[in-house]
């Protein structure tokens, strides 16, 4: 069998097994696909263009712009712009209260429909890296980005039943109970005032890397730290990915991995997450470069 057909197969069964473990778990299941164009300007400096869309729960579409520079053959630095375009999934909340069949309790939940919005990310990086025995690139890139979103007013609705128990006599002087229902329902209209996210992304990478090979495997390691919440560092996600790159026709190179992500803090809901729910996406990109 062939090296191009081990990988795919590789592949192919992560795949499946990805999907037992996501029905068992109920983790998430997602499909990144990306898209670039790379120019090089000189021999040390290039400029890209690249689009990418993300089928999740939370999707999202980003649009953006590069440039790298490359001083010496073992560092790389890097300034980038993205537009993102984020959707918030609906959210339900259950907000039932008391015991049923007492004097008084309240059945109901909290509901925030989905929406969109927009985001603007500036990001610079410096990578550096070296090579191993002819074949093993190891490299560290560290990244600091800069993420801005813009106030928005969401509206959020409250559904709530109250359950009251009433007490009366018949014509023959028994005691009779019922319970009467209240509804009482209200629009809350929340505010999100403009915020800016600074997080610093440690990405370490080890792949395969020899001439005249056109596949490259890789797996990779990333921390994101945000430094904008309190006075310290805040691991806000873990970010783990394996797979390969295929070069073919001298300018093209396209890339297929697994990535699995862990959520530990929502900067915007300002809350820890469940260390539990997983994000676990299959990345497909294409790069044309010239």
């Amino acid at each position: 069998m062939t090296l191009r057909r081990s990988i795919l197969a590789a592949l192919l069964l992560a795949s499946c097994a990805l999907h037992q473990v996501c029905a068992q778990d109920n983790d998430e299941l997602g499909l990144w696909s990306e898209i670039g164009v790379e120019k090089a300007i000189t021999k040390k400096w290039d400029a890209g263009l690249d689009l990418e869309y993300r089928a999740q729960n939370k999707a999202r579409f980003s649009a953006g712009v590069s440039t790298s520079y490359k001083p010496w053959k073992w560092l790389k630095l890097g300034i980038s712009y993205n537009f993102l375009y984020t959707y918030k999934p609906e959210k339900y909340k259950n907000k039932d209260e008391g015991e049923v069949g007492s004097e008084y309790w309240e059945t109901g939940y909290n509901h925030t429909p989905d929406y969109w919005y927009p985001r603007h990310r500036f990001s610079a990086d410096a990578t550096g890296s070296i090579k191993l025995w002819k074949w093993l690139k190891v490299s560290l890139r560290e990244r600091y980005q800069i993420t801005h979103s813009k106030a928005r007013t969401i509206d959020k609705f409250k559904y709530r039943t109250i359950h009251e128990k009433k007490y009366d006599f018949d014509d023959d002087w028994n005691e009779v109970t019922w319970f009467e229902e209240y509804p009482d329902n209200e629009v809350e209209s929340k505010y999100y005032s403009a915020y800016t996210d600074q997080v610093l992304r440690s990405r370490l990478k080890l792949e395969y890397d020899k001439k005249r090979v056109p596949f490259s495997p890789f797996i990779s390691a990333e921390f994101h730290n945000s430094v904008s919440v309190g006075d310290h560092m805040l691991l806000q996600k873990v970010r783990a990915a394996v797979g390969s790159s295929y070069k073919f026709r001298k300018h093209n190179e396209v890339t297929l991995s697994y990535i699995i992500t862990f959520d530990m803090y929502d900067i915007e809901d300002n809350e820890v997450v469940r260390q539990h729910d997983r994000m676990h996406a299959i990345n497909l990109g294409y790069k044309y470069s010239f």
